[in-house]
């Protein structure tokens, strides 16, 4: 089971094939003007000729679906449903912020992963290890909260996107994961593929939309008809 693993969340965006739980190789995304649109294509197609593969070996496709960006994340979802559905590949759908929380060792029982969501919010969840499935499973609601109120409230180690920009916020009061583990990999895209695969837990090609919890800023501003 070859699947292709897609992250275009952030503003690095990475590209993973694996085979069976295994890593074959992972590329990553130019960041620069976060022109994942254009670098997108071009790096699927150099990661397929690293593993000497045609588009039509891959069996699935699982791309990354948010909270993150919005315009990246409108790129990896429609590349994702254009590849699965012109190559007969299934398609599989990851909550971003649980690849993240994958990412920490099992024996942290607890992680609470952030993601910036712009106007000093927060996206937040909280995510503990399940041994029966080996992978972090989220335990609330995924949720928008004043970063005030997120730093002031420690409950368990903290990681993700979010520290990037709030760091400070959260040294002095939160345990902060390894800086390397912050953001998502495709590589960890194709882990939790892979168990959503075995699962059956197939995502829609026509109708899987990006995890996006509310519109944009622009959108908000639009006025009401």
């Amino acid at each position: 089971m070859k699947i292709l693993a897609v992250d275009t969340s952030g503003f690095e965006g990475s590209v993973a094939i694996s085979e069976d739980r295994h890593v074959l190789n992972q590329r990553c995304l130019n960041a620069e003007g976060r022109r994942h649109a254009q670098m997108l294509v071009l790096e699927v197609g150099e990661l397929l000729k690293s593993q000497r593969l045609k588009p039509a070996d891959i069996d699935i496709v699982a791309v990354s679906i948010g909270p993150g960006s919005f315009t990246g994340l409108r790129v990896g979802v429609v590349f994702a449903k254009t590849f699965a559905w012109a190559n007969n590949a299934k398609l599989v759908a990851v909550d971003t912020l649980q690849a993240v929380a994958q990412q920490l060792p099992s024996e942290q029982p607890s992680i609470t992963v952030i993601s910036d969501a712009q106007r000093d919010e927060l996206f937040v969840n909280k995510y503990e290890w399940n041994a029966d499935s080996q992978t972090r499973q989220p335990t609330e609601e995924l949720r928008i909260e004043p970063l005030a109120t997120v730093a002031a409230t420690p409950t368990s180690m903290i990681t993700g996107p979010g520290l990037e920009k709030f760091k400070d916020s959260f040294k002095d009061t939160w345990t902060l994961a390894a800086e390397d583990q912050w953001l998502p990999r495709a590589a960890t895209i194709a882990q939790l593929g892979s168990v959503l695969a075995e699962q059956g837990t197939w995502a829609d090609i026509h109708n899987l939309e990006p995890l996006y919890v509310r519109r944009s800023y622009a959108e908000e501003k639009l006025p009401t008809v």
